[in-house]
C-alpha cells in the first residue's frame, strides 16, 4: 500500500502534465484543481490546509502541472486560458512546499511553461512572496524602494478603489462581482502588497466612455496580511490618504520610464 504522506518519485525528474479534455459533443471539461490535489497529492494538500493557502472548492484548470525538485513532486501550477490575449496562459496557483522554496522553482516553472505551451505567462494576483521572487532572479526590479516593474506580467479583477478599501480579502471576495473583468499590469507596490493598474491615458479628443479604464489595485491576499500587515499600511499610507496614489505611482513609472524600457527589452 502506497504511503500518502510520501512524496511521489519521478525517477526521470520530470513531472507529469493533465490537461483537459473534450468529449464526443466538443464540450470542454476542465480539472478540479483542489479534488485533483486531494486524490493524488495528500502530503501537498495538508500543506495547503497547514498554511491556509486558499483555492475554491470549485475552481478547475485548463492544465495542472506537476512541480519535481530532486526527482520527487514538491508543488504543482496550475493554468487557464486567457480572455485577454490568446497568446496567453494564465497561471492561477503555483504552490511549492515549504522546505523545498528558495530553489528557484517559480522561475524554472516559468521557463518551462513558456516552453511548453508556446505561451505567455500571466501570474494572476500574487502574493509578496512571488515578488521577491521575481526580484532574486531579475524578473522584476525595485524603484525608489518601492515600486516594482515585472517582466512577467499580472493580472487582478477589476475594481474600484473604494471596493477595495472596504478591506476585503480576495479570498472572500465574491469575484462575480466584477463581471468577469480583469487588469493586467507589469507594476506591484512592495508597501501595500497590491498589483497595481493605472487607466491608459486617453487623447482629449477620445470619446473616453471605456468604463473599465481606470486606475485600480489588487485586493489583499491572506497570507501578505499575515506576515508584511498590509491591510494596517494601506489604512495609513500617506499616497492612499491624500488621493494622490495613482498620480505619485504614475510619477516613479514616468520619472524612471527610459530605464524602464530598457531593462523590459534586455533579453
Amino acid at each position: 500500500m502506497v504511503n500518502p504522506n510520501k512524496r511521489i518519485k519521478r525517477p526521470d525528474g520530470l513531472g507529469e502534465l493533465f490537461k483537459y479534455h473534450m468529449d464526443e459533443d466538443e464540450n470542454i471539461h476542465t480539472i478540479p484543481i483542489k479534488k485533483s490535489i486531494k486524490d493524488n497529492y495528500v502530503y501537498i494538500y495538508r500543506a495547503i490546509n497547514d498554511e491556509d493557502y486558499y483555492i475554491s472548492d470549485d475552481e478547475t484548470c485548463f492544465f495542472f502541472k506537476e512541480i519535481v525538485y530532486d526527482n520527487e513532486v514538491v508543488g504543482f501550477s496550475a493554468y487557464r486560458s486567457s480572455s485577454i490575449d490568446e497568446q496567453s496562459l494564465v497561471m492561477q496557483h503555483i504552490y511549492i512546499l515549504p522546505e523545498f522554496r528558495g530553489n528557484s522553482l517559480l522561475e524554472e516553472e516559468l521557463d518551462e511553461a513558456t516552453m511548453l505551451f508556446d505561451s505567455n505567462i500571466i501570474i494572476q494576483s500574487p502574493n509578496r512572496y512571488v515578488i521577491e521572487s521575481l526580484i532574486n532572479h531579475k524578473l522584476a526590479r525595485v524603484f525608489d524602494d518601492r515600486i516594482v516593474i515585472s517582466r512577467m506580467a499580472f493580472m487582478i479583477p477589476m475594481l474600484s478603489q473604494d471596493e477595495v478599501d472596504k478591506g476585503c480579502y480576495l479570498e472572500d471576495y465574491d469575484i462575480e462581482k466584477t463581471n468577469g473583468l480583469s487588469k493586467v499590469s507589469l507594476i506591484y507596490d512592495l508597501d501595500l502588497c497590491a498589483v497595481v493598474g493605472l487607466a491608459q491615458q486617453t487623447d482629449d479628443d477620445s470619446d473616453g466612455d471605456d468604463e473599465s479604464n481606470f486606475d485600480n489595485m489588487s485586493l489583499a491576499r491572506k497570507v501578505d496580511d499575515k506576515d508584511f500587515d498590509c491591510l494596517e499600511k494601506r489604512k495609513n499610507d500617506e499616497w492612499l490618504n491624500s488621493g494622490e496614489y495613482f498620480d505619485k505611482v504614475r510619477s516613479v513609472v514616468d520619472k524612471n520610464d527610459e530605464v524602464i524600457q530598457n531593462w523590459l527589452t534586455l533579453l
